[in-house]
């Protein structure tokens, strides 16, 4: 399959090459066809060969996010990651993840972890490793192969035990052979620890006068002493290196060993001799802080499976319908590129082996909301063109060509935060971001190569005149800017009223990602009043922040917020409390008050990032009055999405983050299409003032500004009402910031571009400078 993948991928990159080059229409119908055959094979072979990879909030399971103490050096780092992973792998489960995280910070990830199981991970993962010097006993090759079988014999059961160290067998000169596989061998050693981990200051590998592959040893205080005293009593003597019941190296004592310096010498390869100096640096003396802990049950995910899997279907049905009966021949074209969108963008998911969460469902879902946004400006660049007499094959020609720009700058705009979020976000919102930035990149090449070549085509049998559409507000002619006050107080009232009930609900405002605690899930069968869950968690010296009950008809779910380390308590009181309700687990997920604070500063470095960008990136494309009137647009969509989240006493964590950035980088598409069209319009010297060239811009974008929102509104209705609760606030916020977008794209931003164009005139009338634009009424 990768050879069939690789062969594809080859020839899909010489089809674009061609098409892009190609001169006669012709030729670039072939190219453009055999590129999105190839990239089709390529996707499905994909698909076929390497199913999408499902996250824990879909296919249930467990994740940890461990912190070390201090900065360790990155060989202690290893040596953590190696520890707990053999701990892991004790427990006899599949497809574990262990990964670290940064300098200090280690994941761990295990699907398919039952209620039973959990406590016994956790108990592993918390576990410290214990590093201990002990002796071994004299006689231990004689006596350990029988102790191994029937024990050890009496008079050395108080004093001694049995382990194991793991050696490759010896040749017949007696040297350990290095191709072998190490073989468990039992060793008797004393019961007493003679030093432990925190004797022990520094470890590494060197290789001494004789190219003989060595470990130096560091001690410190108390350490270096006994050490010393140790050494000389057992001159001769084999001393044991255990971590974690496990003899790591047993060398002999050549010497005393005086000023805490060692050298521990074998027949050691480098990689033994490193992981027994990581042993040594003892990462794990201190037990590792968990914190952050997720845990979702199998069965919330296969609901939260089939919710998006619901979703996503209800919302491409309604796209479908949506674009046909509106843009008929064109619609039907669109919906041939859509389908190539889904596929080119699951194919990008499994080639690249991302996982999907279902945060990323949600990605999927508004990606199939904004797949045919492209379309709508093309199709009605070709409504202009027809409408001023172009023969069809130019009014194409001209859509396609005329609506690049504004479908450009939409897709990087929306792809900044996207990939800031990839960065900066962590679990299932980055995969989140992944979806989007990849659902991104499929969008371009559906809209740009798919739909032009099904046109071309199209034309090609030259049976088709002329393209026919619905009309919605055939000529308006508005005067918004007339009404840029009572726009303004609108959107302050909203403001205000936010404020106002973000201080009213300030105590539940901030979920636990921002301030730390234990957000608990139960499933159940009969609902029972909020207060006498508050005050049974209260009776119990359980403080409780929300209670409140969600879900759709057929999944009602309970979520409970308790202070941090109470969740697990929390549930089981309730089980036993209210048996009639037959709670159920469904999700419990744990986070630090530091945690929390930390990833409140990361959320707001995200938003400040994705703004800054999209402020640069539109400056860059335009003039700084209209990047800095877009720039405003945005940040007044993400504040009215955050006002409404407060008034519907929604509370704030990650996933809103990335509705809200998501906002920011979607909103600004429709103000890029109105300042487009602005911009054509002083191009073009058309007649009149800049106050009525914005305002002919509006009437001329406002039908094409609502139906690009109309996709997307379809998208996130779907995901309301069938996405299910874990994603319904994210949902709910995408909905609202779409519809502030397509409102401030007419009444906000406009009017601050206006503002700033009016005061610079006056500024340039009282220095003498003429002013860069046509006359502008007064402000």
């Amino acid at each position: 399959m990768a050879y069939v993948i690789f062969v594809a991928g080859l020839a899909f990159l010489f089809f674009v090459l061609s098409y892009i080059l190609s001169e006669g229409e012709q030729q670039r119908r072939f190219w453009g066809l055999l590129a999105i055959i190839s990239s089709l094979i390529i996707s499905v072979v994909s698909i076929y060969s390497h199913p999408v990879k499902m996250g824990l909030d879909l296919k249930g399971g467990i994740s940890f996010l461990v912190e070390m103490e201090g900065n360790p050096p990155p060989e202690a780092m290893s040596q953590a990651v190696s520890v707990i992973r053999k701990r892991m792998d004790s427990t006899g489960m599949a497809e574990i993840t262990i990964q670290p995280v940064g300098n200090n910070r280690i994941s761990v990830s295990i699907p398919d972890v039952n209620q039973d199981q959990r406590a016994s991970v956790e108990a592993q993962l918390s576990k410290v490793a214990k590093l201990e010097f002990r002796v071994v006993h004299q006689n231990t090759d004689q006596l350990a192969p029988m102790a191994a079988v029937q024990g050890l014999p009496p008079q050395l059961q108080d004093d001694w035990e049995v382990l194991t160290e793991y050696n490759r067998p010896r040749l017949p000169n007696g040297a350990r052979d290095p191709k072998a596989k190490p073989v468990a061998y039992p060793i008797i050693v004393s019961k007493t620890v003679e030093l432990g981990g925190k004797d022990v200051s520094y470890a590494k590998v060197n290789v001494d006068q004789a190219a003989h592959v060595v470990v130096e040893l560091t001690l410190k205080g108390e350490g270096a002493t006994r050490w010393a005293e140790l050494t000389g009593q057992l001159v001769g003597q084999r001393l044991a290196i255990v971590l974690d019941k496990e003899v790591k190296s047993a060398p002999v004592i050549k010497s005393r060993i005086d000023g805490g310096q060692a050298v521990i010498s074998g027949d050691f390869t480098v990689e033994e001799a490193q992981e027994l100096a990581s042993s040594l640096m003892n990462p794990l003396e201190s037990p590792v802080k968990i914190i952050d802990r997720r845990y979702v049950d199998a069965s919330l995910g296969a609901d939260s499976v089939r919710s998006g899997f619901t979703a996503g279907i209800i919302a491409t049905l309604g796209v479908i319908a949506y674009m046909v009966v509106y843009y008929r021949v064109a619609g039907a074209i669109s919906v041939v590129a859509l389908f190539a969108n889904i596929v080119l963008l699951f194919g990008l998911l499994t080639q690249f082996q991302f996982t999907l969460t279902l945060p990323g469902i949600a990605g999927v879902v508004l990606t199939i909301g904004m797949a045919v946004d492209a379309n709508v400006l093309i199709y009605e660049r070709i409504r202009d063109e027809q409408a001023a007499g172009k023969p069809l094959s130019h009014a194409i020609d001209a859509g396609f060509d005329r609506a690049f720009s504004a479908i450009l700058d939409s897709n990087v705009t929306t792809l900044i935060p996207a990939v800031i979020l990839a960065l900066l976000g962590s679990g299932p919102l980055r995969g989140f971001a992944m979806t989007l930035t990849l659902g991104i990149v499929a969008n371009l090449f559906a809209a740009i190569v798919v739909s032009r070549n099904c046109f071309d085509w199209l034309l090609a049998t030259k049976k088709l005149e002329r393209i026919t559409m619905m009309q919605f507000l055939a000529n308006p002619t508005y005067d918004f800017l007339k009404y840029r006050w009572q726009g303004i107080f609108a959107s302050v009232a909203v403001l205000a009223l936010g404020c106002a009930f973000a201080y009213i609900n300030s105590k539940t405002l901030l979920g636990i990602d921002f301030v730390g605690g234990s957000s608990l899930v139960l499933k159940f069968e009969k609902p029972v009043e909020t207060d006498a869950i508050r005050k049974a968690l209260t009776d119990a010296g359980i403080s409780s922040g929300l209670v409140q009950y969600g879900g759709d008809i057929r999944d009602r779910v309970l979520q409970v917020q308790t202070e941090s380390g109470k969740g697990d308590a929390a549930e089981k009181l309730l089980i036993e409390k209210f048996p009639d309700a037959k709670f159920k687990h469904g999700s419990l997920e744990e986070v630090g008050p530091a945690f929390g604070r930390e990833l409140a500063q990361r959320a707001l470095l995200a938003l400040s990032l994705g703004l800054i960008g999209i402020l640069v990136y539109s400056a860059i494309r335009f003039e700084w009055s209209f990047a800095i009137a877009a720039t405003i647009g945005q940040i007044h969509d993400v504040l009215i999405a955050l006002s409404f989240m407060a008034i519907l006493n929604r509370e704030l964590n990650l996933t809103l983050v990335g509705a809200f950035l998501t906002i920011a980088g979607y909103s600004i598409n429709d103000k890029i299409v109105v300042f487009d069209r602005i911009r054509e319009g002083i191009a073009a010297n058309e007649k009149g003032t800049f106050y009525e060239i914005i305002n002919r811009s509006l009437n001329l974008t406002l039908a094409r500004t609502i139906l690009t929102g109309g996709s997307c509104v379809i998208a996130c209705l779907a995901l309301i009402f069938f996405g299910g609760q874990v994603i319904h606030d994210f949902s709910v916020a995408m909905l609202i910031g779409i519809l502030s977008g397509i409102y401030s794209s007419h009444f906000t931003s406009p009017v601050i571009a206006w503002w700033l164009d009016s005061y610079r005139d006056r500024v340039a009338a009282e220095t003498g400078h003429k002013g860069n634009t046509a006359e502008t009424m007064p402000a």
